[in-house]
């Protein structure tokens, strides 16, 4: 019981979500010992529902051989396309199978946010849980999934449920680079052209409507919502990863089309103006913040509803280079 109580204070000391997430698979593992321990988050995408590996376990002494039918990696994929998964999701209760690889069994176990499934951990064993190892599991997950919604209450956007500006910097910090070839993260800065106005017009009950709106239409748009931010007031973040110049700009060009063509109840037609950059190794969030910010100010003076690229301009003779990578500017 000590080493119980030991594991789940250890636990929920944790505020960085990727270290509580493997720590979350190297308890279960050290509690129930698996061949394999992954936790699958699930993204709803364009009203597809699909799903990521979000961390793995493998046993070192078993190799935890992979499941050939998913793919490999973090990519997306849709739900249905793993069954035990699909079950599950939908069932919202564990379930488990034989694997028939040696009498291993595979089970299944939902998390939810209170109303609807976000995450489901695979457990891949070559004997079946107890009952009271099953109950653990479950009471784990439910100690996992609270301590998220600790963390969410002060890392999230009250109003929209993204990501708030304090979190930006670690989140920028965690952004992978890939200097030596066309393809590097981006960052984006959105802007919601005469949001003023809709304020001054309608009030600001449905100023907060068309941005918890606003808000959606960018989940639907990017897979990765920890990588969506409200800024503040109608300012917006989004962080890409591994993309082009031109990739960056036809998701980005997509999500404004998607905004200039939804019905906002009451206020009507609402647009955004986007300015990116590519973010490159030495990079602070700062720095890169400040490149994409220039690009959006050239969007809203050349008539907003627009995506515009630092690098592009730039390029183009059409604003300086001011900003250099790692420089500080200030955002607070």
């Amino acid at each position: 019981m000590g080493h119980i109580i030991d594991t789940v204070a250890n636990l929920t000391d944790l505020r960085d979500r990727n270290a509580l997430i493997d720590t979350l698979l190297s308890v279960f593992q050290g509690l129930i010992g698996a061949s394999r321990l992954t936790l699958w988050s699930v993204v709803r995408h364009n009203g597809a529902l699909l799903v990521r590996r979000r961390a793995e376990f493998v046993s070192l002494h078993t190799g935890g051989a992979e499941d050939d039918a998913l793919p490999l990696g973090n990519r997306l994929f849709p739900l249905e396309m793993c069954a035990h998964l699909h079950d599950c999701f939908h069932s919202s209760e564990p379930l488990s199978r034989p694997t028939g690889a040696g009498g291993a069994i595979c089970y299944v176990f939902p998390v939810t946010d209170g109303h609807e499934v976000i995450d489901l951990l695979e457990i891949v064993r070559s004997a079946a849980l107890s009952p009271e190892q099953e109950r653990m599991v479950t009471g784990m997950l439910r100690i996992y999934r609270n301590h998220l919604g600790i963390l969410d209450y002060g890392d999230c956007d009250e109003l929209t449920g993204l990501r708030n500006r304090r979190t930006f910097h670690d989140s920028f910090a965690r952004l992978g680079s890939y200097g030596g070839s066309a393809r590097y993260p981006c960052l984006a800065v959105v802007d919601i052209d005469h949001f003023k106005r809709v304020n001054d017009s309608f009030g600001h009950p449905f100023g907060d409507e068309v941005l918890v709106l606003f808000a959606g239409l960018l989940r639907e748009s990017f897979t990765d919502h920890e990588r969506l931010f409200r800024f503040g007031g109608e300012e917006f973040l989004i962080m890409l990863e591994n993309v082009t110049v031109q990739e960056a700009f036809e998701a980005l060009d997509s999500f404004r089309e998607q905004v200039e063509a939804f019905p906002f109840p009451q206020v009507g037609p609402i647009t955004a103006s986007i300015g990116y950059t590519q973010v490159i190794p030495g990079d602070s969030g700062a720095s890169a913040f400040g490149r994409a910010d220039a690009a959006l100010y050239v969007a809203k003076q050349s008539g907003r509803n627009q995506v515009r690229s630092h690098e592009i301009l730039v390029a183009d003779g059409l604003i300086q280079g001011k900003i250099a990578v790692g420089q500080d500017v200030e955002l607070f």
